[in-house]
């Protein structure tokens, strides 16, 4: 059976926080990110209606890292990947059905500056000031999960 592609552009609702973890002998890192994309049309009578939709979706390897040190709530992003549906038996008897969403490509929709404004109109927002700097992509240490995954 030949995979389902699937491409969202829209918005990170939540910061992604990569999870790193040893699969058989090997060091994997994985994220998950929610990405919001609105539709907007006009019904019968001109009034113009929206409908949002959230997506799931796990990243795997340098696109997990990635996304942790340059996504943050709002970046606007194109999402490529696969759908695959799971079903399962709920504690009544009842199947139910799931999606999973998987990543292949990130694509990052804003310049770092139209990133960094957003970062400084939130800060002010929430009363922190001109004082909070953008997230800055952190040198390859020991503690990265890059480096494990090199090393």
């Amino acid at each position: 059976m030949s995979p389902v592609e699937v491409r969202q552009i829209g918005h990170v609702a939540s910061a992604p926080v990569v999870e790193t973890f040893s699969l058989g002998g090997r060091t994997e890192n994985k994220a998950l990110i929610t990405v919001i994309s609105n539709t907007r049309w006009k019904d019968r009578d001109g009034n113009v209606r929206s409908k949002a939709t959230a997506i799931l979706w796990t990243l795997w390897g340098k696109a997990a890292v990635n996304a942790s040190w340059y996504l943050d709530v709002g970046s606007k992003v194109a999402v490529s990947g696969t759908v695959e549906s799971r079903n399962y038996p709920n504690k009544e008897g009842k199947q139910v059905w799931t999606f999973s969403f998987t990543a292949r490509s990130v694509e990052y929709l804003e310049s770092r500056s139209d990133a960094e404004t957003r970062r400084k109109r939130r800060a002010d927002l929430k009363g922190e000031g001109a004082t909070t700097q953008a997230k800055k992509r952190p040198n390859k240490s020991a503690d990265s999960p890059a480096q494990k995954k090199e090393g």
